[in-house]
C-alpha cells in the first residue's frame, strides 16, 4: 500500500497490484534520473518564498538563512560528486545537436569512451585554436612562428627585447608597432624565488627544487604532463559548446606559476607600465573605480560642451586566443627572466 500509494489496495487483484506497482517504479526510476534538477527548483521555491518573509520575524528570518545555507551545501555536494565521478573514470558521457529533417534540434547522448574523447579533442582543437582557425593571426604566421618558437627562440626573444632583431618587411603595420615596442625596461632586475612555510627544513627543500627551473631552465618530466577536464559550466548540460576544459598540473608548477605572475605584477607597478584605465587583476583597483572615472569623464564633457564617443569593447574569448610565444615576450618585458 505504501509503494503503489492504494489505499485500498486489498482490495484489488494481485495482476492490478503487479501493474500499479509497475507504473510507481517506472515513474521513481524517472524521478531519480532528474532529482539533482528537483531538489535545486524546490530550494529555489523554498528559498524564494522564505526571503519575502524573512524580515516579518525572527523565526521567519532563521529559515531564510537556513535554507540558504542547505541551498550552498547541496551545490557544493553535488560539484564534489561530479569531480569523485571524473577522478574515478573521466567524463562519462556527452551530448550533440542534431538538426531533424522539419529543423528542429534533438539532443543525442554519447557513452562511448572513444567517441567521448574525440568529441572532446574536436572541441577543444576549435575552442582553443583560433590563433590560426579560421584565419591565421600575424604571430602565428611564418616567419615570426618559426623564429620564436624554435630552436632560436630564446636568443631572438632576448635580441627583440634588446632592440636587435630585424624584424621582416611584409609584416602588417600593427604587429611591427607591437614587437617595436617589445623593450627591456632600463631597471630589468632577475626574480627570485621566496618562500615561507612553518618548516624550515621544508620550506628549504621546496625552495630549492622550485628555484631549479626558474635558475636553469630545466623542467621537471612530472611537470610536463597536464590533464585536460571537461567540466560543466551548467549541471546537467553535457553539450560540448556549453561546456568547459580546465588543465590540472603538478602542484609545484602551479605555485611557480602564481609567483611569476605576482612578481611581473609588482614589476609593472613599480615601473608604471600599466595603462591607468585597466581595473582588472590589479591589487587596490575595483570595478567601481572605473565605473567612477567614466562617469567624471562624462560629467566633464558635459560641462565643457564637447562632442566625444565612449567604446566599452569586450573581446570575444581573448584568453582563448593568447599566443604563447608573445606573452612569454611580454613576461619577460616586465620583469621576469
Amino acid at each position: 500500500m505504501k509503494k503503489t500509494r492504494l489505499c485500498t489496495a486489498w482490495k484489488k487483484t494481485t495482476d492490478e497490484l503487479e501493474v500499479a506497482l509497475a507504473a510507481e517504479r517506472r515513474a521513481y526510476k524517472h524521478a531519480k534520473r532528474q532529482a539533482t534538477q528537483l531538489r535545486l527548483d524546490f530550494l529555489t521555491v523554498q528559498t524564494t518564498e522564505a526571503k519575502k518573509k524573512k524580515w516579518k520575524s525572527q523565526k521567519a528570518h532563521d529559515r531564510f538563512l537556513r535554507l540558504q545555507r542547505t541551498k550552498q551545501r547541496e551545490e557544493a555536494r553535488r560539484r564534489r560528486c561530479a569531480q569523485q565521478k571524473g577522478s574515478t573514470g573521466g567524463l562519462r558521457a556527452i551530448q550533440i545537436e542534431e538538426q531533424l529533417p522539419d529543423g528542429t534540434q534533438q539532443r543525442r547522448t554519447i557513452t562511448d569512451r572513444a567517441l567521448v574523447e574525440e568529441g572532446c579533442m574536436q572541441e577543444n582543437a576549435a575552442w582553443y585554436d583560433q590563433t590560426r582557425a579560421p584565419y591565421t593571426t600575424p604571430p602565428m604566421a611564418e616567419p615570426l612562428y618559426t623564429a620564436f618558437t624554435g630552436d632560436q627562440a630564446e636568443s631572438n626573444s632576448i635580441a627583440l627585447l634588446e632592440g636587435r632583431y630585424s624584424l621582416p618587411d611584409h609584416l602588417d603595420p600593427a604587429t611591427t608597432a607591437f614587437l617595436s615596442h617589445c623593450r627591456f625596461h632600463k631597471d630589468h632586475l632577475p626574480v627570485h624565488l621566496e618562500a615561507a612555510a612553518q618548516s624550515p627544513v621544508i620550506a628549504s627543500c621546496d625552495a630549492l627544487f622550485r628555484n631549479i627551473p626558474l635558475a636553469t631552465g630545466f623542467v621537471h618530466s612530472k611537470w610536463r604532463n597536464l590533464m585536460n577536464f571537461a567540466i560543466e559550466k551548467k549541471a546537467g548540460d553535457f553539450r560540448l559548446s556549453k561546456m568547459r576544459t580546465i588543465q590540472l598540473m603538478n602542484s609545484e608548477a602551479q605555485a611557480n606559476n602564481k609567483k611569476a605572475g605576482r612578481a611581473a605584477m609588482q614589476y609593472a607597478e613599480e615601473h608604471s607600465l600599466i595603462p591607468d584605465g585597466q581595473c582588472g587583476s590589479r591589487k587596490r583597483h575595483q570595478a567601481i573605480d572605473l565605473a567612477l572615472s567614466k562617469r567624471l569623464v562624462w560629467d566633464l564633457l558635459i560641462l565643457q560642451r564637447r562632442a566625444a564617443g565612449w567604446i566599452s569593447n569586450d573581446t570575444k574569448s581573448c584568453f582563448d586566443r593568447i599566443v604563447h610565444w608573445v606573452a612569454i615576450i611580454a613576461m619577460l618585458r616586465f620583469g621576469l627572466t
